[in-house]
């Protein structure tokens, strides 16, 4: 396998997830970023270490970001879980999240995982427990 495409952050990646119909991909760090990368390479092939987009969603989470996940259906549409106990879910169009819940019960519990469902997301963490949260958006 050869790679064909790098792109330098500054940032350590933790999780990453890549929108279903268009090369951009989301990915998710500790220091409590969501990041946006445009991985089109320069149409001839070569490794580079372009640019790409690193379009920040600020103010992510208050916490180590644990998980990213795109929407199946809706390519703005991505969820992330993290170390603070929350899940949200964010139009990339926006710096806002569209919808911010508690994934986990008790204080100091992390969100470590999700998946999407039909209408749902399904979140894992450090309680043990795997919540089902119906999504419409």
């Amino acid at each position: 396998m050869d790679c064909i495409l790098a792109l330098n952050g500054s940032r350590v990646v933790t999780s990453l997830s890549r929108c279903s119909n268009s090369n951009v991909v989301a990915t998710a760090s500790p220091d409590c970023t969501v990041r946006l990368w445009d991985m089109r390479t320069n149409g001839e092939g070569n490794t580079s270490a372009g640019s790409g987009m690193d379009k920040s969603l600020r103010q992510s989470h208050k916490a180590w970001v644990s998980s990213v996940q795109w929407s199946p259906t809706d390519p703005f549409v991505l969820a992330t879980t993290s170390h603070d106990g929350t899940l949200k879910v964010w139009d990339i169009r926006s710096s806002l999240p569209l919808h911010t819940v508690r994934a986990v019960d008790k204080k100091g519990e992390k969100a470590l995982c999700l998946a999407f469902g039909d209408g749902i997301i399904y979140s894992g963490g450090s309680d043990c427990v795997v919540k089902q949260f119906a999504c419409k958006v």
